[in-house]
């Protein structure tokens, strides 16, 4: 199966009955806020701890709907319907929660070294700590260099997300051999999978766009990292910087079912092989 030809059936199926594509899309977007509800919790300093809600309502939910989703896409690529009965099926609820708990485990795995690097990141910023005191901390791991620290802080923390990222690729497709029920079929393809994978993350370059400008905004800012600190510097305007990130959101938000389509598209054609 070429990627190409990934790209073409997932194109098809998604533009080709882009109805279905949208409720599709509204269904997975709905479920996910459904889960993300309990965070309304932050807005009251009593009842913050329960916000952490979130954490089971994203296991129980969102594990046996992407699982269902995958089952939605297979039925699309055999003259079905995004946006059918699949979406919601109950059937199989433990045996898809249990497949999902497994993933997010092998996930939590490849993406434990962000992980740390992001609690490491929190104790060193929480507390007491000053502004000051983390410039002279970030300074003196860049030997006295306050910019090379950053680079290499900057550079660890993205290694972090690249292994992360590989994680992803590489069980890219589980779920839809999953519901093949043929997990074997990926044995030995999961090189040209993750190819396929960030293929598709070519469905994501008005958000990745978006966020690339956004950084750029800021990034002079780190040579006034006095006048930051001291709260004197001026800052790029707020109002500008939302609207650049909403705009991404809006042009990629459509391009999502794609995303997913292309690697099902990927899977589909091995299934056929």
């Amino acid at each position: 199966m070429k990627i190409s030809a990934a790209f073409k059936e997932a194109a098809k199926v998604c533009y080709g009955h882009f109805g279905s594509s949208l409720k599709f899309l509204v269904v997975e977007g709905c479920m996910l806020l459904a889960t993300l509800s309990p965070l309304l919790f932050l807005t009251n300093a009593k009842l913050e701890w329960l916000a952490l809600l979130a954490v089971p309502f994203y296991l129980l939910l969102m594990l046996w709907a992407r699982v269902n989703a995958a089952a939605a896409m297979r039925d699309a690529f055999h003259g079905g319907s995004l946006f059918g009965y699949q979406l919601v099926d109950p059937s199989g609820y433990k045996q898809k929660l249990a497949y999902g708990l497994k993933k997010a485990l092998q996930l939590i795995l490849w993406g434990a070294l962000m992980i740390a690097a992001l609690v490491i990141a929190r104790i060193y910023m929480s507390g007491k700590t000053d502004g000051f005191t983390l410039m002279r901390w970030i300074k003196a791991f860049g030997n006295n260099d306050f910019m090379r620290g950053v680079v290499y802080l900057a550079a660890i923390f993205l290694g972090t997300v690249i292994v992360f990222a590989v994680g992803c690729a590489y069980h890219s497709g589980d779920r839809h051999a999953f519901v093949r029920d043929n997990p074997a079929m990926l044995k030995g393809r999961h090189g040209k999978l993750m190819l396929c994978w960030l293929c598709a993350l070519v469905t994501l370059i008005p958000m990745i766009a978006a966020v690339v400008i956004v950084a750029l905004r800021y990034l002079p800012l780190l040579k006034q990292i006095n006048s930051l600190l001291s709260k004197t510097a001026k800052l790029p305007d707020t109002k500008t910087t939302i609207i650049i990130l909403a705009v991404g959101a809006a042009l990629t938000v459509p391009l999502l079912p794609l995303r997913s389509l292309i690697t099902a598209a990927y899977v589909n054609g091995l299934e056929k092989e």
